[in-house]
């Protein structure tokens, strides 16, 4: 479309004339709701405007409204010369260029707001319509957008001394009938762009005025940053789990880190004012409208400087994480390539700029740190802002603002652009303890349209933006304009978790897992509260649950002895799929180890609940328990020598051999609870302690014996009979030379272990006794008897063969074998028979312990 030529506004007197009649009536206040034209004037010619009754101007008298005028209070319009215009250098627009002017325009609550003079946003169906509207306002078209289906947005530079002051209050009331209160202009030119749009408003055009938007403010008051922030990022109120905030960023970078997606992948577009690079920037940034080092042109709300508002805008959203410089933000580890857009101060400017970026750079994620609040014109207003952020979304981008820093409610009388626009998510702050920050806007509806969700009000920022190699940061960078990049950096982290997101689905997320209430009875909109971990968790399909303990060993139910070991066997994983120590528990004992796998050497008896547990980073704790019953299970004794049936002559030392078992320890009772009583008859003779034992012989005489062996509270008896000899008898004395004493073997391969066996006898009748009359027997637990080597001419009370092949026992090597423990206790008796019948004998036991390998 070829722009109309620039039409040049008449000169002289109509003019002059108006301006005087509307400054003498400045002290009465001018323009109302009632009452007939107090003062009417011509103006200059030109097309009659839609809605007016012809070129004139009406200035009613009456009280002057005060500035900050009530709901219900009758509508008025005047001009008042001490409110100042905005004093800011405004970009050229279009290809031509203008000489651009800025006006101001103050609402019944006494806020200014900037405009551009002489010049409307304007929809228009086709040409001829909008034909008619430059016709009619002697109109030039400075820039456009592309048309799409039903039309097409102009920024159109118009001749507003066409239109007709003093019908500016009946066509404001009749296009927005719930408008009231006083309004103040700073001068007539701004008063007759306020008639034009009026008019057309009534007639029904979708016309803007091009509003001056302003920074939303930020406000001074394992992994590191600046040195002078000495606390860990992780513990930071708004990055650690837990706490009040509970946003969970830095375990998110876990989280995205354990499944590999915590890489440079995301491109997340800023638009703003005040870029000065620094070490915190990514590496990668591409530039729009964009120069260095180049200062914020608009003050932030309530008129405080922020010259480097961009660049806290960028470090909130995606400071870079661990490189010792500056601060950190969540999108820091993910963002790939920063889209830096420069704002301009005109609604249109901006849009325009912001759609051409995002057009070009397809960004997955857009930054709007500004606002305007809009009380004229609200429908178009919105309807406009709803179409230019519908084609930014278009470009796949997720589009985050914030609410501003006004304390107001969203959802009330004023429009709130682009916040309240159904394709943004709106953002508002909170404090550390997450309740509603004083000075953040909020919402009273849960609507698209309203405060969507809640971030933190407040991070960490550069001391001096403007001097990047100044390291030092300070503790608050406040306001709503790092609430917003700060929730985009958390969503720039779902994109990372899965890149096949939607903006449209990742905004779900963010909503569906965001923690809900805390903010205060104020809010009774959303209570969206952003929670990083959890939303990147879902985008990872990952439920940040307690850390997942087992335990393997024991088992639940399990009988153990007293005093035998117990092995703790666990796993713990937490949510990222790492393994953590398992701290083990006894009901009974108290702690029993710090390690996934330990034992015990013992455990009291009773009844223990053994408790593994686990503790994650998040500082969660994750548990198991097992039922396990110590059990004094009974001791087991018996006696292996001396042997069943055995009687013996006076005088020779009788082998006292027991063994024991305890199913606790798996072996025998230590021999200081081992012990021997021999008695004679009713009278204890003999007591000693331990398994192995000697009767002496000096107290061996003739008598009925019974030996008791007592082990851990067991016992067992044998009876033996000592025999006294007649008058003039003998009996052979028996010497076992090998194995000389008590022998402990050991089997390795579990096999019976062969024994070297020697003795000797003598007799006084029959002097040394042959080896041909000796016999060898073993006794082992249990009754067990197995004769080793019995000679030749030992008396067996049998009928005696004729011929007989001499057998010596005198040396010899035998065979014993392994019980079911892991001790076999042998008794070797040795008998010898002397040409009497009289029998002599000797004993020695024999250990055999299988070696565990």
């Amino acid at each position: 479309m070829t722009p109309t030529p620039p039409v040049r506004r008449p000169a002289g007197g109509p003019r002059r004339t108006l301006a005087t009649v509307v400054a003498a009536a400045l002290a009465a206040g001018i323009v109302t709701t009632t009452g007939p034209a107090a003062v009417a004037a011509p103006t200059a010619a030109g097309p009659t405007a839609p809605g007016s009754a012809g070129p004139t101007a009406s200035t009613p008298a009456g009280p002057a409204a005060t500035p900050a005028g009530t709901r219900g209070e009758p509508l008025a319009v005047r001009i008042d010369p001490g409110l100042p215009a905005p004093r800011l250098p405004i970009d050229p627009v279009g290809r031509l260029g203008t000489d651009r002017e800025l006006g101001v325009v103050a609402g019944p609550d006494g806020s200014p707001a900037g405009l551009v003079l002489d010049e409307v946003m304007v929809r228009v169906a086709d040409q001829a319509e909008l034909d008619a509207f430059l016709t009619r306002w002697g109109g030039q078209v400075l820039d456009s957008f592309a048309p799409d289906e039903q039309g097409q947005d102009h920024l159109v530079r118009v001749d507003a001394d066409r239109a007709d002051p003093a019908k500016l209050v009946d066509d404001l009331r009749a296009a927005e009938p719930g408008q009231s209160g006083t309004y103040r202009v700073g001068d007539e030119r701004a008063l007759r762009l306020l008639a034009l749009a009026a008019a057309e408003w009534r007639a029904g055009t979708e016309l803007v005025l091009d509003w001056l938007v302003e920074p939303t403010g930020i406000v001074d008051g394992e992994v590191y940053e600046a040195p002078d922030i000495t606390n860990n990022v992780f513990d930071w109120m708004f990055m650690e789990y837990g706490g009040a905030m509970d946003i969970g960023v830095a375990p998110a970078w876990q989280l995205l880190e354990a499944k590999g997606k915590l890489t440079k992948q995301v491109k997340y577009l800023v638009q703003d004012g005040g870029f000065q690079s620094n070490p915190d920037f990514p590496t990668k940034v591409s530039l729009h409208s964009v120069e260095w080092g180049k200062t914020n042109t608009n003050d932030c709300t309530g008129g405080n400087p922020c010259p480097w508002h961009a660049t806290d805008v960028v470090l909130a959203a995606m400071g870079r994480v661990d490189n010792g410089y500056g601060t950190a933000g969540p999108a820091g580890p993910v963002v790939d390539e920063l889209v830096a857009v420069r704002n301009g101060i005109d609604y249109w400017t901006v849009l325009r700029r912001l759609e051409k970026a995002a057009e070009a750079s397809h960004p997955d994620v857009v930054n709007l740190s500004f606002t305007r609040d809009v009380n004229l014109g609200k429908s178009h207003a919105s309807t406009w802002t709803d179409r230019r952020m519908k084609h930014v979304r278009d470009t796949g981008a997720l589009i985050v603002s914030s609410a501003g820093n006004d304390a107001a409610n969203i959802d009330g009388d004023t429009l709130y652009v682009p916040c309240e626009s159904t394709h943004v998510m709106c953002v508002g702050g909170m404090r550390t303890d997450a309740t509603l920050a004083n000075k953040s806007n909020f919402g009273t509806s849960d609507l698209t349209t309203s405060v969507e969700i809640y971030g933190p009000y407040c991070v960490m920022g550069l001391k001096d933006p403007g001097k990047p190699a100044v390291n030092e940061t300070r503790s608050d960078a406040c306001g709503t304009s790092v609430a917003a990049p700060f929730v985009g950096g958390v969503a720039a982290l779902v994109m990372a978790a899965d890149p096949s997101l939607t903006a449209a689905q990742v905004r779900d997320i963010l909503n569906d897992t965001a923690h809900v209430g805390g903010l205060g009875a104020k809010v009774t909109g959303s209570q969206r509260r952003v929670d990083a971990l959890a939303a990147v968790a879902k985008a990872l399909g990952v439920e940040v649950d307690e850390p997942a303990v087992s335990i393997s060993a024991p088992t639940t139910g399990q009988h153990v002895g007293v005093g035998q070991s117990v092995d703790l066997w666990g796993k713990a994983t937490d949510f990222l799929g790492k393994q953590l120590p398992i701290t083990w528990i006894s009901s009974l004992d108290g702690v029993l180890g710090h390690e996934s796998q330990t034992f015990v050497s013992s455990l009291s008896p009773g009844t223990h609940v053994i408790t593994a547990k686990a503790t994650d980073g998040l500082g969660r704790t994750g548990s198991a328990t097992v039922s396990v019953t110590v059990v004094d299970s009974p001791t087991t004794a018996a006696i292996v020598s001396p042997p069943v049936g055995l009687t013996l002559a006076p005088g020779q030392s009788v082998s006292l051999v027991g063994t024991s078992n305890d199913p606790d320890a798996f072996g025998p009772v230590p021999d200081a609870k081992a012990s021997w009583t021999v008695r004679r008859g009713g009278t204890v003779v003999h007591q000693q302690t331990g398994h192995l034992a000697l009767l002496p012989a000096g107290k061996v005489t003739a008598g009925s014996y019974t030996a008791t062996f007592t082990a851990g509270g067991a016992s067992a008896q044998r009876s033996f009979t000592v025999t006294a000899l007649l008058p003039g008898q003998h009996r052979p004395t028996a010497t076992i030379s090998k194995p000389a004493a008590a022998q402990d073997l050991t089997a390795i391969d579990g096999k019976p272990k062969l024994v070297a066996f020697a003795g000797t006898a003598t007799d006084v009748e029959d002097g040394t006794v042959a080896g041909t009359r000796y016999r060898w027997t073993a006794y082992g637990d249990g009754g067990v008897k197995k004769v080793l080597c019995q000679g030749s001419a030992v008396p067996t009370g049998g009928p005696v063969d004729d011929i007989v092949l001499p057998k010596s026992c005198a040396g010899f090597s035998a065979e014993l074998g392994l019980g079911t423990g892991n001790v076999t206790t042998w008794s070797v008796w040795l008998e010898v028979f002397d040409s009497a019948g009289l029998v002599g004998v000797d004993s020695v036991p024999v250990r055999i312990q299988v070696a565990t390998p």
